[in-house]
């Protein structure tokens, strides 16, 4: 009568058991580059902000982010080559997990927010020159044949490494691809800044940021429509519920790309037969149909997790993060809307999207309901201090570093005993 004891007693012992710092190392996985992209998204939107952009403060928070962003990204850059070098034996374990392989896509759209924010220092806040663009236009590139890579790469390991069924799909799958989606809006960004210095680099920029784009958008599209199928066939996976708003990553990111390089290809000289006038009108509706997605996808989310709070919580871990950047994406393409068809309603909408991700985070989902008001840069500096604050104590206890990789081999070296003991 007592034997279910015993499991709950080891568990809950070693759940307080502090880990050590190789074996931190060991469990450090790729999806903790989710807080490099998190903190990249709201120095993004605080950047862009329209409403009191001009002001000393919104400077100093995206200098402020930006700072700390780098050093994220610097430490966990470090741990995870530090991981493969001590142990690696676990990147083909990795490469062969159907889910944690996933999250290398976040290493090149973490650097991208660097890039991006960085861009927004130098054309905004006039630091550096001319030369400190064509720095971060090297970069870019160096970003693009990394999630080049990483798309086409992670392609093939699903298909050659991994098994995958129909009821196993999640959101996760899109990681891979929206890689291509993010370094086609920081191309964007980046060719309207050449477009200053150097029009025939701004040009190839922005030609290259429309086949990523697009090349990004069809894979999404493809994952997207295979993921509603499984939601339908099988209902909601609890244990990756927050994992659903990571459609909205393609839907924002493409909308903002779409928006962005339009604009730079009316500001290029093209042939009689491209007419810039259409090319901005057509980017626009591609813009605003991938908005509207991005608003049901919300809704959805937002529902989905309420159906599941009312069962049960949900405990707090790294994917939290993870839900921070797409989310910011919505926010921000919302707020580039509302530049380009200078409609004050939109702006206002912005402001309430981002604030919205605050009221997810702390599970109060019937507040939004209530954020009538508009909700400046300061609740998305909000969020992302409730974020790091539940970060800081399972990093303290090392709970939060748990790799399936690592675990499965950690137990292998008892599969021997064990089958000879039958």
């Amino acid at each position: 009568m007592n034997t279910p004891s015993p499991p709950f007693l080891t568990m809950t012992s070693s759940q307080l058991t502090r880990k050590t710092l190789k074996t931190c190392i060991r469990h450090f996985t790729w999806s903790w580059h989710t807080v490099v992209m998190g903190t990249g998204g709201v120095a993004g939107l605080i950047s862009r902000f329209h409403f009191g952009q001009d002001s000393e403060a919104i400077k100093y928070l995206t200098l402020l982010f930006f700072f700390l962003n780098l050093v994220f990204f610097v430490a966990i850059c470090s741990a995870t080559v530090a991981r493969y070098w001590m142990f690696p034996e676990l990147w083909d374990a990795m490469l062969q997990h159907p889910t944690q392989s996933l999250f290398i896509g976040a290493f090149p759209m973490g650097a991208a927010t660097l890039i991006n924010t960085a861009l927004t220092i130098n054309q905004t806040y006039h630091f550096s020159g001319p030369g400190f663009v064509y720095a971060l236009w090297v970069f870019w590139w160096l970003d693009c044949a990394v999630s080049l890579l990483t798309a086409v790469g992670m392609i093939l390991v699903m298909v050659t490494k991994q098994k995958h069924s129909l009821g196993q799909i999640t959101t996760l799958w899109l990681l891979p691809v929206v890689t291509l989606i993010v370094a086609s809006s920081t191309g964007g960004l980046l060719a309207s800044a050449l477009m200053h210095h150097h029009p025939t680099y701004a040009t190839l920029t922005t030609a290259v940021s429309f086949m990523l784009l697009l090349i990004g958008l069809s894979l999404a599209g493809m994952i997207v429509t295979v993921y509603l199928m499984r939601l339908v066939l099988y209902g909601l996976d609890t244990s990756l519920i927050l994992s659903t708003f990571i459609i909205l990553g393609p839907l924002g990111q493409g909308g903002f790309s779409f928006l962005v390089n339009g604009q730079n290809a009316a500001r290029i000289a093209l042939p009689a037969a491209l007419s810039p006038a259409a090319i901005e009108t057509a980017t626009f509706c591609c813009a605003y149909a991938l908005w509207s997605m991005a608003l049901m996808w919300l809704s959805i989310g937002l529902c989905s997790v309420g159906s599941v709070l009312r069962r049960q919580s949900i405990p707090f871990s790294v994917a939290h993060w993870g839900t921070i950047f797409p989310n910011a994406l919505v926010a921000l393409l919302t707020v580039e809307l509302g530049v380009v068809l200078e409609s004050r309603t939109l702006d206002y909408l912005g402001a309430i999207l981002s604030g919205e991700l605050r009221l997810m985070f702390s599970m109060l989902l019937f507040l939004v309901w209530l954020a009538n008001g508009v909700v400046t840069q300061c609740w998305f500096f909000m969020l992302w201090c409730y974020v790091f604050a539940r970060t800081i104590p399972a990093v303290w206890n090392t709970s939060v570093f748990n790799s399936p990789c690592a675990s499965k081999l950690d137990e292998q070296p008892l599969m021997p005993l064990e089958h000879s003991n039958v």
